[in-house]
C-alpha cells in the first residue's frame, strides 16, 4: 500500500531568523548568514532567498572568498601529494638496494620486499584519491556552493515572473508547457532509430568488462522494473523500457540510447525516499525520450565513443598503474563507469541535463510523485560527506544553477496535487532487502578465482568505502 502524504519544506530555525529584515546588519553577520545558507540544501535556500536582504556586494565578496578558499584547498592537497610521491620514492629506492644486494631473497628480505608492496600500493591509493579530491571533488563542492549564491540572487525575481506567467494565463507558452499531452508530444522524434546505437554500447561494455554484475535477486529486480516502468508509461518514451539493477557501490543511474536504463545498488541505498529514487529514474527516461545522446553524438561510432574506457579496462587487467587515477576508480568501485563513459553517449551537457530536468519532474508529477524529490536527492549528494562518492553523479549531473532554478520553476508551473507519493513501506523493505542481497553475494565474488592482479594487505586499515575525509 502507498503511503502517500504531502510534504512541506520546514527551514531550519537559524535560517528563518537570519530572514527577518534586519535594516543595519554588520558585514559579519551577513557573512555568517551566507555560510550557513550555502551548507544549507538548495530547498531551503529557495525558500529564504525571497526574504533574505543581502546587497550585491556582500554576495560577490564572499563568492571572492569561497574561491580563495578553494584555491588554498588545493594547495594544500597538492602538498600533500607531493609528500606521497616521496614516500613511493623512498619505498622503491629501497627495493632498488635490496635488488642489488642478492640474486634471491632470504625469508627476511621476502617479508620486507612484501612489506614495501603494500607499502606502495597503499600510498598510491592515497594518492589517487587525494588527485581526484583536488581534480574533481573539490570542483563539486564549490559549484554547488556558488549555485546557492546565484540562487539566493536570482531566485526572487525567477519566481516574480512564474508567478506572473500563471495569473496572465501563458504558463503552458513555455517549452514543454504542454504537461497534460505527456505521452502526446513529439518530445523526441525518432526513438527507435536508438534502440541499435544502445545495443551496441551494451556489447562493447561487455567485451571489455566494464559492466558491473546484475543483482540476481528476482524481487528487487521486479521491484525496480516497476518503478521505472510506471514513469516510463507516464512519460513520452516511444520505445520499451529495458532495466537492470547492478551490483556497484557507484551512487548513479545511466540510460543508453534506446531504452537501456542501468540502476546501480548504491544508489538505491543512497534513496531515502521512493520519491528520490524515483526523481533520478525519471531524470534517465527525459534523456531517453528527448534522444539527448543522439543528438550529441550524431555519426559518431559507439567503439571510438568508449575507447578510453577500453584503455582504463586494460591497464586494470594487467595490473598496470599508469593512469593510477581511474585505475583506482573502477578498481575500488565507488567511483564507477560515471567517471569513465562519455558524456556524449549519457546525453549530458549543461542544455540537456536541464531539458532533462524539466522533463524528470513533469513525468514524476504525471506518475504521481513528489517532483521535489529528484532535488532532494541532488542536495544529499552536494553534502556527501568527503564527497568522494558523489564525484561519478555529479560528472553526469553537473551542478549548477540554471538547472536548479529551472526545476523549481518547473515545479512551480505544475497543476497542484493533494496526494503525492513521497515514499513506501515497499521501498524500505527493498532496501534492506538489497543490503542483504549485495553482502552475500560480494562474498561469493571474493571466494571465487579472479585474472585481475591483487595484493593481500591484511594490515592496511584504511577504509576502501569511505577512505580519507579531505573535505574543508
Amino acid at each position: 500500500m502507498w503511503i502517500r502524504k504531502t510534504t512541506c519544506l520546514v527551514l531550519a530555525s537559524s535560517l528563518i531568523l537570519l530572514a527577518l529584515p534586519h535594516p543595519a546588519r554588520p558585514s559579519d553577520d551577513r557573512q555568517t548568514t551566507l555560510e550557513k545558507l550555502v551548507e544549507s540544501p538548495y530547498l531551503e535556500v529557495l525558500q529564504a532567498a525571497p526574504t533574505l536582504h543581502i546587497s550585491e556586494s556582500a554576495i560577490e565578496r564572499f563568492r571572492k572568498k569561497l574561491l580563495e578558499e578553494r584555491a588554498a584547498k588545493e594547495r594544500e592537497i597538492k602538498t600533500k601529494e607531493q609528500a606521497l610521491d616521496e614516500q613511493i620514492k623512498r619505498a622503491k629506492a629501497e627495493l632498488a638496494k635490496m635488488n642489488k644486494q642478492a640474486s634471491r631473497d632470504t625469508p627476511e628480505m621476502a617479508k620486507r620486499r612484501q612489506d614495501l608492496h603494500c607499502q606502495i600500493l597503499k600510498l598510491q591509493k592515497q594518492k589517487a584519491r587525494l588527485k581526484v579530491e583536488r581534480e574533481q571533488g573539490l570542483k563539486v563542492l564549490y559549484e554547488n556552493k556558488l549555485a546557492k549564491l546565484d540562487l539566493l540572487r536570482e531566485w526572487p525575481k525567477a519566481k516574480a515572473e512564474i508567478e506572473q506567467a500563471i495569473a496572465s494565463g501563458t504558463a503552458r507558452q513555455r517549452r514543454f508547457g504542454d504537461v497534460e499531452d505527456i505521452g502526446f508530444r513529439d518530445v523526441g522524434r525518432g526513438q527507435e532509430k536508438d534502440i541499435k546505437r544502445g545495443e551496441e554500447a551494451i556489447k562493447q561494455l561487455k567485451l571489455y568488462g566494464l559492466l558491473p554484475p546484475e543483482i540476481k535477486d528476482e524481487a528487487i529486480n521486479t521491484y525496480i522494473n516497476n518503478l521505472a516502468q510506471l514513469i516510463g508509461r507516464n512519460s513520452d518514451l516511444k520505445v520499451p523500457l529495458k532495466v537492470k539493477v547492478l551490483r556497484t557501490d557507484e551512487i548513479n543511474a545511466f540510460a543508453l540510447p534506446g531504452g537501456f536504463l542501468f540502476v546501480n545498488s548504491g544508489l538505491i541505498e543512497k534513496a531515502e525516499t521512493e520519491s528520490e529514487l524515483a526523481g533520478v529514474l525519471a531524470h534517465e527516461i527525459a534523456h531517453v525520450a528527448a534522444r539527448h545522446s543522439a543528438r550529441l553524438m550524431k555519426r559518431a561510432a559507439i567503439a571510438g565513443i568508449i575507447y578510453q574506457a577500453a584503455q582504463i579496462a586494460a591497464l586494470i587487467f594487467t595490473g598496470g598503474v599508469a593512469s593510477i587515477g581511474m585505475y583506482y576508480a573502477l578498481q575500488y568501485g565507488f567511483y564507477g563507469l560515471g567517471l569513465v563513459l562519455s558524456l556524449q553517449l549519457l546525453g549530458v551537457s549543461r542544455e540537456f541535463e536541464t531539458e532533462a530536468d524539466q522533463l524528470g519532474v513533469q513525468y514524476m508529477w504525471k506518475s504521481g510523485y513528489d517532483p521535489r524529490g529528484f532535488v532532494s536527492f541532488f542536495d544529499k549528494m552536494a553534502s556527501e560527506k568527503g564527497y568522494v562518492k558523489s564525484l561519478s553523479f555529479f560528472r553526469t549531473h553537473p551542478p549548477f544553477y540554471n538547472r536548479i532554478v529551472a526545476t523549481f520553476k518547473e515545479i512551480s508551473y505544475l497543476p497542484p496535487k493533494d496526494d503525492y507519493i513521497v515514499d513506501s513501506r515497499q521501498f524500505h523493505e527493498l532496501k534492506k532487502r538489497l543490503a542483504k542481497v549485495v553482502e552475500q553475494e560480494k562474498k561469493e565474488e571474493t571466494a571465487a578465482p579472479t585474472l585481475k592482479k591483487t595484493y593481500k594487505c591484511p594490515d592496511e586499515k584504511e577504509s576502501e568505502e569511505t577512505g580519507p575525509d579531505y573535505r574543508p
